[in-house]
């Protein structure tokens, strides 16, 4: 039943292969990085920054007589000549300024700056009375903004990165999620492959059987011993059962497709279309059921479970940021600074320094709206939202509770029809056995041994579906509880960023490594494929597995 094109692979070797192709995983990882980049971003405020600005202004401002008078011009009369067109005062002048913005969790603002003016003027160009031309002004201060009720305090400076960080790690477990998800599906399928390649043994030994009791009964009919009509009842029941393993190939080919469709690409089913022939047996083992436990355990480590609970605090966050919103904006001001002026820059700072112009000032500033009508509303919006996350947690933790409880029934009711089931093919291999000796004695007809033999193929194929079932509950049960990755010895790590580059690299082997639940995996040919996205998490997949193992 083995092909020269078919790959013989463990569970395990489909499982990875899976983690690495699987486009719903590579989408949550993207998800992921997405994230945790909105945190840096929430992060910006709190962020030292610089600033700096440099401004040329060429400015001629015609003068009135009083700023005409002020900046030293004639009275018009004596020996000063009568102006017959207003005078020009010209300024061309060059502003710098440079500053350095901290903020505080607390929400308070530093802000320590240098600006340098170089004033160049009508009036400084007259030596005397002005001392130098041009001037070099300097100013140098900090100023301190202190909130003391909206925007005050780590609740209300926090509350984005807070949302953001929850954000991503609600991101984060949906991505472990989605992997358990995925792993399980790749199970409960490499399961059905099982029982379908060993369901088309049992219908191929159930022609077996047909084509024997066909050639017996052709003998005794030669002999007189058997009437005509039973030749052709054997003969029927041939194409009856060559039919049933029709049928039975057809499910196979199904199967396979629906276990390829998770971690093959296009190319490779196009440009070869191999059959996966499964290395690994189904198990008939029961492990340890206990439901309080396993409750407990579900609780502890559902991502589900876990998301809810960062969107909790989310909405906390929120709630509180809200609140803080709400109230009226006070803000205590302080500042102080050192006045330069010289005919450098040098010179301007070192008297600045010497504290030529020192200069200080202190106050509060108050801004209350007047209509608080849509503050309020926020603030009460944000709480309701809180309320509604906690009783969604609830209801995802009776969930959960609820998805155990089934899924462990589900296994203990699975493990007793195998029971069944064994005890119904052994019945029928039996009851088979004896109506082919009855056949033989001539009390009986071929109508009822193919009928019995027929029962005996049905009750094996149940068997094989029976245990199949029960080893497709188990993953689920692994599922439910959020245990999967760890049982099959899986570790999750942050997937890297997709690289501009796209290279061609063979693909890592599986580890050789026996799973606790299957027998010595064998492992498959390396392939070769490009490198995307997905290779490189399951590079990541497979590095953890290798640590964590």
């Amino acid at each position: 039943m083995v092909e020269a094109n078919d790959e013989r692979l463990t569970l395990r070797a489909v499982i990875l292969r899976a983690l690495e192709s699987n486009n719903d995983i590579q989408i949550e990882g993207l998800g992921k990085l997405i994230e945790e980049e909105k945190v840096k971003v929430a992060s910006q405020p709190l962020d030292p920054r610089f600033e700096g600005s440099y401004n040329y202004e060429s400015i001629r401002t015609p003068q009135n007589a009083q700023s005409y008078v002020a900046t030293g011009g004639g009275t018009g009369f004596g020996a000063a000549p009568t102006p017959t067109q207003p005078n020009i005062f010209m300024q061309r002048n060059h502003i710098g300024k440079m500053t350095l913005v901290d903020r505080t969790s607390a929400g308070t603002t530093y802000e320590l700056g240098t600006t340098m003016r170089v004033l160049s003027n009508s009036l400084n160009r007259r030596l005397p009375p002005s001392i130098w031309s041009p001037e070099y002004e300097t100013f140098t201060g900090l100023t301190v903004t202190q909130p003391l009720m909206r925007g005050y305090g780590q609740n209300a400076n926090l509350a984005e990165i807070r949302i953001a960080k929850a954000n991503a790690k609600i991101a984060d477990y949906e991505w472990q999620a989605r992997t358990s998800s995925v792993v399980a599906e790749v199970m409960k399928r490499y399961y059905d492959v099982i029982f379908t390649r060993e369901n088309i043994l049992v219908q191929r030994e159930s022609i077996a059987l047909a084509e024997k009791l066909l050639g017996d009964t052709q003998k005794r009919s030669k002999e007189g011993v058997a009437a005509n009509n039973d030749v052709v009842v054997a003969e029927a029941g041939v194409y009856q059962r060559k039919e049933e393993v029709l049928a039975a190939e057809m499910q196979y080919i199904e199967r396979q497709n629906a276990l390829q469709l998770l971690f093959k690409h296009s190319d490779d089913v196009y440009m070869h279309g191999t059959r996966i022939v499964p290395v690994d047996k189904l198990t008939a083992e029961m492990p340890l059921t206990d439901r309080t436990a396993l409750m407990g355990v579900a609780l502890r480590n559902r991502y589900e479970v876990k998301q809810a609970e960062e969107f909790i605090n989310a909405r906390d966050a929120q709630s509180q940021l809200a609140h803080s919103q709400s109230r009226p904006r006070l803000d205590l001001i302080a500042s102080g600074g050192l006045h330069g002026l010289q005919g450098n820059m040098v010179d301007s700072y070192s008297r600045a320094f010497q504290a030529q112009g020192p200069e200080w000032t202190a106050g509060f500033q108050y801004s209350l709206p007047l209509n608080r009508d849509h503050m309020k509303a926020t603030e009460r919006l944000a709480n309701h939202q809180q309320e509604q996350a906690m009783v969604q947690a609830e209801k995802t933790r009776l969930r959960v509770l609820l998805e155990v409880d089934t899924v462990l029934n589900r296994v203990r009711i699975d493990q007793q029809r195998l029971v069944a089931t064994r005890k119904s093919r052994e019945a029928a291999r039996q009851s088979a056995d004896a109506e082919s000796k009855r056949l033989l004695q001539g009390v009986s007809t071929s109508f009822q041994v193919l009928q019995l033999q027929r029962d005996y193929s049905q009750a094996r194929s149940r068997e094989l579906a029976t245990l199949a079932d029960f080893n497709k509950s188990l993953a689920d049960l692994d599922l439910t509880t959020a245990t999967l990755l760890k049982n099959q010895k899986i570790s999750l790590i942050t997937p890297p960023p997709p690289a501009p580059a796209v290279a061609e690299v063979d693909k890592p082997v599986a580890p050789k490594e026996e799973s606790p639940r299957f027998e010595t995996p064998v492992e498959a040919e390396p392939v070769k494929q490009k490198q995307t996205l997905g290779s490189r998490i399951g590079r990541f997949f497979r590095r953890g597995d290798k640590s964590g193992s």
